[in-house]
């Protein structure tokens, strides 16, 4: 079959054949339908290393950087292939703030989402004096063709705090007590940039996700939520001229757990307009497991009344003796344990098991015999406290 249609090329008729009735529509609307030009293709370029995100960290002789390495191109594609980071560190002026050129000093290969890279420096930026740090990460495609580096952060060259040394502790009924070989502003010319001992920081990790005691159920689930998995916390104020405590307790711990424990030294250093901190390499890890295995406090201003209750209608009074003494402020104690005694004979424990409030009445006296009494605390766990001093009273007569 042959379709006619008028061409523009001779003002003719000629035949095409095969060409059916859509595409002469087609035709005669000027090709509406085309595709356009063609769309160039992608590059695959990861996009840039967020700068909000790149962070820098002096610790010991090395430089810890860490990022997030974008999931898209720059053209929003998910990325395809392998992703190489190249790490470009440069020095800058102190004086004029006049940047070198950057030049790279490491790559490694990375995958979307957090990124970590440690520089390891050179022998001449460990050394006097202490100067400016600039650090940028770009990423590379498969092909190593990137879209640019991120915005600069920045750490201080120069020497770094001397490590914690001397690092100990132990559980105390008081919480964890910390201790490390202290130092004071004459020893600490070395560090960085000040001649200051700087602040010890300690790193508490929480090893257990629920408590190793007693603790069951929702009592445990709430516990174990109280705890942060990291927690900082600084001895010393920094300050020129401090004195290094040479020790802290942590006093925030909770029965049932476990802890692990890391110090560092940190010093800051103000250089080419930016104040920056440097650290010591961390000590060595301790580990602790805090249970209550410590007795309260011994209960104190334990005194005895005597007098007579009862006596209502036909019935007769009958002699006590009222004990009472300052309550114990421990959170952790459950009650008070009363014991008694007659002249030559053996302690022995009057009233219930645990008396709950800072005060009882023996109503088993009889009248005008001497008793002896004290008292001791007892905590949650059953830990018993040493007796109270002694106090001895006469039942009343009737």
């Amino acid at each position: 079959m042959h379709i006619w249609f008028k061409s523009w090329r001779d003002n003719g008729f000629e035949v095409v054949p095969g060409l059916g009735a859509a595409a002469i529509i087609l035709a005669v609307l000027g090709g509406c339908a085309s595709p356009g030009p063609p769309l160039p293709p992608t590059l695959n370029l990861p996009q840039v290393v967020s700068g909000s995100g790149l962070t820098a960290t002096r610790v010991g002789d090395q430089v810890s950087l860490h990022w997030t390495t974008p999931t898209q191109t720059t053209d929003k594609l998910a990325i395809q292939g392998a992703i190489t980071a190249e790490i470009c560190r440069e020095v800058v002026s102190a004086s004029v703030l006049k940047k070198t050129p950057c030049s790279p000093v490491g790559r490694l290969a990375v995958t979307p989402g957090a990124s970590d890279a440690a520089d390891a420096l050179p022998a001449a930026l460990t050394a006097e004096p202490p100067r400016l740090l600039a650090y940028r990460v770009q990423l590379l495609n498969a092909v190593g063709r990137t879209a640019g580096p991120s915005l600069p952060v920045y750490a201080a060259a120069g020497p770094a705090p001397r490590a914690v040394e001397g690092f100990s502790g132990e559980v105390t009924r008081d919480g964890v007590a910390l201790r490390w070989r202290a130092e004071s502003q004459g020893t600490g010319s070395r560090e960085q940039g000040t001649g200051n001992v700087g602040t010890v920081e300690l790193e508490r990790t929480l090893l257990d996700a629920a408590p190793v005691a007693k603790n069951t159920g929702a009592l445990a689930e709430l516990t174990a939520a109280k705890q942060p998995a990291e927690t900082r916390f600084r001895a010393g104020s920094g300050n020129a001229g401090a004195t290094d405590p040479g020790g802290t307790i942590d006093r925030t711990v909770e029965i049932g757990h476990r802890y692990r424990y890391t110090a560092q030294r940190v010093t800051s250093v103000a250089v080419g307009g930016q104040t920056l901190e440097a650290r010591s390499v961390p000590s060595a890890a301790l580990e602790f497991a805090v249970r209550d295995v410590f007795a309260p406090d011994v209960p104190k201003g334990l005194v005895a009344i005597p007098g007579m209750a009862g006596g209502v209608g036909a019935e007769a009074a009958v002699p006590t003796i009222d004990l009472s003494w300052e309550p114990d402020v421990e959170a952790r104690v459950a009650g008070y344990r009363v014991y008694r005694r007659e002249a030559g004979s053996q302690w022995l424990r009057v009233g219930p098991e645990l008396v709950t409030a800072a005060a009882f009445r023996d109503l088993k006296v009889t009248a005008g015999r001497t008793y002896s009494y004290r008292v001791t605390a007892v905590s949650t766990a059953g830990n018993e406290s040493a007796a109270s001093g002694e106090v001895t009273e006469t039942a009343a007569s009737q």
